[in-house]
């Protein structure tokens, strides 16, 4: 549950980025938030409790907190012109994402 309304989130602030800003330049992909949502993705699997890792899960957790998550962070920057607001979304939502990984919807249910 709370990977899904992470990643509802994380769509709903990268299309509200795209509307607003149409007109910008395409920018390169951002690096440094990738890496910071998997670390928040390898945080997250250590405190909801180290899973057992599915190949399944495994990637759509990958996509979600890295991928998802970089675009939403360089969103979250743009959108409020703090840098920290990119950091903290990648960190958030890579964390969340790793609630992808456990065998019931809710974790510590």
């Amino acid at each position: 549950m709370i990977a899904i309304v992470a990643a509802l989130a994380d769509i709903a602030l990268i299309l509200t980025h795209r509307v607003r800003a149409s007109s910008e330049s395409v920018r390169s992909t951002p690096w440094r938030h990738m890496a910071a949502g998997l670390a928040g993705c390898v945080a997250g699997w250590l405190v909801i409790g180290r899973p057992e890792l599915v190949w399944d899960d495994l990637f759509l957790a990958l996509v979600c907190g890295v991928v998802l998550a970089s675009e939403a962070a360089h969103a979250a920057r743009s959108l409020s012109g703090r840098t920290w607001a990119g950091w903290a979304t990648a960190c958030v939502s890579g964390a969340a994402a790793a609630t992808w990984l456990l065998p019931d919807p809710l974790p510590f249910s």
